[in-house]
């Protein structure tokens, strides 16, 4: 995380000290400088998401669940999040009423990971990432799909038992993601 923080120390430097002029710049001027802020962060956004994804710490949190139905519901993405922390994987749905196995309101999914494939592909670096996971109610495959910035995410875990479930959020490191891990239900 170092890494991280010095990367975008190093890249928002500029920026900064362009800031400080006392003439107001120019439409064309503040265009430019516009673009080229957006340009850094989203370099930043793609070594974020790059580094989360090798070093397995990383969380895919779900603004929308898509059920086996094919029903769409908005989430909260602080207690609906598919997680990878290292050997282990969590897969949690919830609610705000707070009411349920877990909690908040839903169930938490906490397995050991037997498979992680990851492939980054096409022209815009797009990953996919295959995984097995093993807990105590059965295994789990999470296929997960995430643009290179991390902005854009997808995952549809299906169990051995015929569930089906798809979270659609986006992607950030495990660190200071302020996701609420319920009780484990499984």
């Amino acid at each position: 995380m170092k890494v991280l923080a010095i990367i975008a120390i190093s890249l928002l430097l500029p920026v900064a000290g362009m800031a400080q002029y006392d003439e107001p710049l120019a439409k064309e001027d503040k265009k430019a400088l516009k673009k080229q802020e957006k340009e850094m962060f989203e370099k930043m956004l793609i070594v974020n998401t790059s580094e989360s994804i090798k070093a397995r710490y990383f969380v895919l949190k779900a603004d929308e669940i898509r059920g086996r139905g094919g029903n769409l519901i908005n989430v909260n993405s602080s207690i609906n999040f598919v997680a990878v922390e290292g050997e282990e994987a969590y897969v949690q749905m919830g609610s705000e009423s707070g009411l349920g196995y877990n909690g908040v309101g839903g169930i938490t999914i906490k397995g050991k990971i037997a498979s992680f494939k990851v492939e980054q592909k096409g022209k815009h670096k797009t990953y996919n990432i295959v995984m097995q996971t093993v807990s105590s109610s059965g295994s789990l495959t999470i296929m997960m799909n995430i643009n290179a910035t991390g902005e854009m995410a997808s995952a549809v875990v299906s169990s051995n038992w015929g569930g089906r479930v798809e979270f659609s959020g986006y992607l950030v490191p495990l660190q200071g993601s302020k996701i609420y891990k319920g009780s484990e239900t499984f």
